[in-house]
């Protein structure tokens, strides 16, 4: 058997599940990555020119106080989803990451924009660990190795066409279209995980999360 026969084969071994969390991992890390890759542009640039006119050392803070959440956050949403479940957690992720991307578009104001900001990441640090929870759950030890593979290339493929293709454009119109695409980008993950999304069985072994 060739190489790329058993490529195809190992891609059909995937269950649904495993390819609906590749789909929201790539729309969630474009969302993300192509509103960072402007975020601190948009927040010190003049109003005239379209910005939010912020001082360098506030935006400086604002950042310094939400990267860390964004690896702090994702050790508490694995004790979370544990004991609530993967698709309930799922579901508050995405309303919340989506309301503070569409938040962000709108309001002007330091405090405003900072509780935007915080809602967006509270959601993307409770998503992040459920992904690779699932994989872990929708694959074996025939297939893993292959199947991490594709989720760290579905991070990639977000993280490269949403900043450099769909940003540089929205962007010569308004920059708050960069924050309404992630929030559509991020919303529409809503009714994916509400209609096609299977909760993840938990193993025979009853590890959590964090132990997966």
């Amino acid at each position: 058997m060739s190489s790329e026969q058993k490529k195809k084969g190992l891609l059909a071994s995937f269950p649904r599940n495993f390819w609906t969390v590749i789909v929201m991992e790539f729309f969630e890390r474009g969302s993300y990555y192509g509103v960072m890759s402007v975020l601190s542009v948009f927040m010190v640039m003049g109003v005239e020119e379209g910005g939010l006119g912020f001082s360098k050392e506030s935006v400086g803070y604002l950042k310094s106080t939400i990267t860390p959440l964004l690896y702090i956050l994702p050790i508490l949403s694995g004790a979370i989803a544990d004991r609530f479940g993967y698709k309930r957690v799922l579901s508050f992720a995405f309303v919340i990451m989506s309301l503070g991307y569409f938040l962000t578009s709108t309001v002007t104001s330091y405090s405003l924009v900072f509780m935007s900001l915080m809602l967006m990441v509270v959601g993307a640090g409770l998503f992040k660990p459920l992904i690779s929870g699932t994989i872990a759950r929708s694959t074996d030890e025939s297939n893993s190795a292959f199947g991490f593979g594709v989720y760290y290339w579905s991070i990639n493929l977000g993280a490269f066409i949403f900043p450099l293709i769909l940003v540089p454009y929205l962007k010569s119109i308004s920059y708050s279209y960069i924050f309404i695409m992630a929030a559509i980008g991020t919303g529409w993950l809503f009714f994916l995980n509400i209609f096609v999304y299977k909760e993840p069985q938990k193993p025979q072994s009853s590890k959590s999360i964090g132990e997966v």
